[in-house]
């Protein structure tokens, strides 16, 4: 349903003619307050837990000698763009969720949630752009294992990583409410762009595998292979992770939305498929410590040098 009709200077526009409607005090009723209070004690709890699990893994891939190869870096500019999400996303949303409870109406925050969904669109185009990289980074391991250090070089991993995260930026910092409909385009471009990476890399690799699985005669070639394969595999769940997760949003903005006829149980329903997605980024850490053990040791000994006390 479009809800343009209430105070549309307040309104957020998320594409396709779908608004969330304007937050008013009088949506705040019981049933609302227990969505809304259960909705920001989950946040609070995810967005430090966030934090300090995608910080954990920067500090793994940067102190773990085993943990430096160019799929590990490509892993860590991941959970620095989870970081972000734990660091300001999800405090924006927060800070949305505890004006709504004091019954306040929109127009005394109207920029907070405008900000809180513009970076959390900015952050979800950056993750979909930092798994296509990873992506074709495992389809070239498993396709071109000789000429792989030759291809995916680190100033190529630089560039791709600085080239995606000022693009999407960009798209925020530049003016473009007067040219809302070309920001809207760029935004659905990029995503299904990724998606089409995402699922073509997802494919051939996994054909490139079978058909190299065949070829490799000698026991060392076999477990460089299966070593690649492994990681292939965690890129996976990843992924289907990350649209797990994801899904729910886009589809309740593309097609659910328009059914909810009342604003505030939008804005309820609204509220939980935005946390569900924003808590997609501490579950990264966790794929990595299910499927490494050498994530599993070097976040063990990173905590069990934190909790170390030198004695007297």
């Amino acid at each position: 349903m479009n809800f343009s009709s209430h105070s549309p200077s307040c309104n957020l526009p998320l594409g396709d003619g779908v608004f969330v409607p304007e937050w008013r005090p009088n949506f705040l009723t019981s049933k609302i307050s227990v969505a809304l209070i259960l909705v920001t004690i989950v946040n609070l709890l995810v967005s430090p837990l966030t934090i300090f699990l995608n910080v954990l893994v920067i500090i793994a891939v940067k102190t773990t000698p085993q943990l430096r190869n160019k799929y590990n870096s490509l892993l860590a500019c991941l959970a620095g763009t989870d970081i972000m999400t734990g660091a300001l996303g999800q405090p924006l949303f927060i800070a949305e969720l505890i004006y709504r409870l004091t019954g306040r109406p929109a127009s005394e925050f109207c920029i907070i949630p405008h900000a809180a969904r513009r970076l959390s669109r900015a952050f979800v185009l950056i993750s979909l752009q930092h798994l296509a990289f990873i992506s074709i980074e495992r389809y070239i391991s498993i396709k071109f294992p000789f000429k792989y250090d030759n291809i995916v070089t680190k100033r190529r991993l630089i560039v791709s990583v600085v080239l995606a995260w000022s693009l999407v930026f960009l798209a925020i910092l530049f003016p473009f409410y007067k040219l809302s409909v070309l920001n809207s385009l760029y935004h659905v471009f990029a995503i299904f762009l990724a998606i089409f990476i995402l699922v073509f890399c997802r494919i051939a690799s996994y054909h490139e595998a079978r058909k190299r699985m065949r070829e490799i005669t000698t026991q060392s070639a076999r477990a460089k292979f299966l070593k690649a394969k492994k990681a292939l595999k965690t890129t996976s769940f990843v992924i289907g992770l990350v649209l797990l997760c994801y899904l729910p949003m886009a589809l309740f903005r593309i097609f659910l939305g328009s059914f909810i006829s009342s604003p505030d149980a939008f804005l309820a329903v609204e509220s939980l498929m935005l946390t569900f997605a924003l808590c997609n980024s501490g579950f990264n850490p966790v794929i990595y410590c299910a499927r490494s053990r050498q994530y599993r040791r070097a976040f063990k000994k990173r905590l069990c040098r934190a909790n170390y006390v030198q004695p007297i």
